[in-house]
C-alpha cells in the first residue's frame, strides 16, 4: 500500500465501556503523533479518563484491555484506510 508520511503517526482508538444495562458503548479517539499504537492507546485512555469524558457518560469506567487500536493512513490518491495493530 502507498501512503504518505505525514499521516503515519495518526490513530483510531476505540475504547469500550458498559452502560447501566450492560450494553457496550465505543468510544472513539484520534489521535495525531504518537510514535506508536502503545503510547496512542495511553493518549486516548487519559482523554476518555479526564473530568468532561466521564462526566459526559456518567462515570462509567473505559475498558482499555478490549481496545481497539487501528491506524490511519492515506493513499497518495487521497483514500484513507484503517489498518489493524
Amino acid at each position: 500500500m502507498f501512503s504518505t508520511p505525514r499521516d503515519s503517526r495518526t490513530w483510531l482508538i476505540g475504547l469500550p465501556c458498559r452502560s447501566d444495562g450492560s450494553r457496550i458503548v465505543w468510544l472513539y479517539y484520534v489521535v495525531g503523533e504518537a510514535p506508536d499504537s502503545a503510547e496512542a492507546l495511553c493518549a486516548a485512555v487519559r482523554r476518555a479518563n479526564s473530568a468532561p469524558e466521564r462526566d459526559a457518560r456518567g462515570h462509567l469506567p473505559v475498558e482499555p484491555d478490549r481496545a481497539e487500536v487501528q491506524r490511519i493512513r492515506q493513499h497518495i490518491l487521497g483514500d484513507f484506510v484503517l489498518e489493524a495493530c
